[in-house]
């Protein structure tokens, strides 16, 4: 093999060492990162360690500059003014960290609450619930009758309404409004949902197999200094 070859593969091999070098520290300096920010979450938010990651390649020159393109924050088995919350996912944009207050450009967040979680009776009936072809469906009784009323969710400023619009006894589908007059039933089994943040606001609702999906987004966002519920400050990324 001639000189000039070897020392080409030499200096190849010598670049394609760098890269990993710095690919390994850029993602060694983004787990730090990550572990610290969800410290700081748990810390200020008073919820269990969440998951964090980091998005964007390369991560150090955010870090070091203090401004994340993206990150991904999830966390399971919260409670949320008075409401149990199975897993909480949030993805914020543009987020500029430090010692004082975080701004956030845009966050969209999912919310999952398991139906678990929902009331258990409403006005004396029992109420189950469960999906039922892209709506809710609740079981319930009405003067003796068991029945299931079919709901599509939805959001009225901070309230989850719950109006049935089907009800089905028997196995036969009727519309709900005239029914459940004769038969006595609830027509709305809704509930106010906690009170946000300022720059958050709900936006949409649906049934899933696990539970109701609430999304929440927002631009703009200030999160003030952190101290946890103690008191103590939770400090910066």
């Amino acid at each position: 093999m001639r000189k000039s070859t070897r020392r080409r593969l030499v200096s190849a091999a010598a670049v394609l060492f760098l890269v990993l070098a710095a690919v390994v520290a850029d993602r060694a300096a983004a787990r730090l990162v990550a572990g610290r920010l969800a410290d700081r979450v748990a810390c200020a938010a008073g919820v269990p360690r969440p998951s964090v990651e980091l998005g964007g390649f390369p991560v150090l020159p955010q870090v070091l500059g203090g401004r994340l393109d993206r990150l991904r924050i999830a966390v399971a088995d919260v409670r949320a003014g008075g409401l149990r919350v199975a897993r909480a996912d949030a993805e914020l944009r543009d987020v500029r960290t430090g010692d004082g207050p975080a701004r956030i450009g845009a966050a969209a967040v999912s919310v999952l609450v398991g139906y678990e979680a929902l009331p258990t009776e409403a006005a004396g009936r029992p109420l189950r619930y469960r999906y039922a072809e892209g709506q809710l469906g609740i079981e319930t009784q009405a003067r003796a009758v068991p029945v299931t009323l079919l709901v599509r969710p939805t959001l009225t400023g901070g309230r989850l309404v719950l109006a049935p619009t089907e009800v089905e006894v028997f196995g036969i589908r009727r519309p709900a409004g005239a029914l459940l007059d004769r038969l006595g039933g609830s027509t709305d089994l809704g509930r106010e949902l906690p009170t946000l943040p300022d720059g958050l606001s709900y936006r949409a609702v649906t049934a899933t197999g696990d539970g109701l999906l609430v999304r929440v987004e927002g631009h703009e966002l200030t999160m003030p200094a952190a101290e946890g519920r103690a008191g103590a400050h939770c400090g910066g990324a």
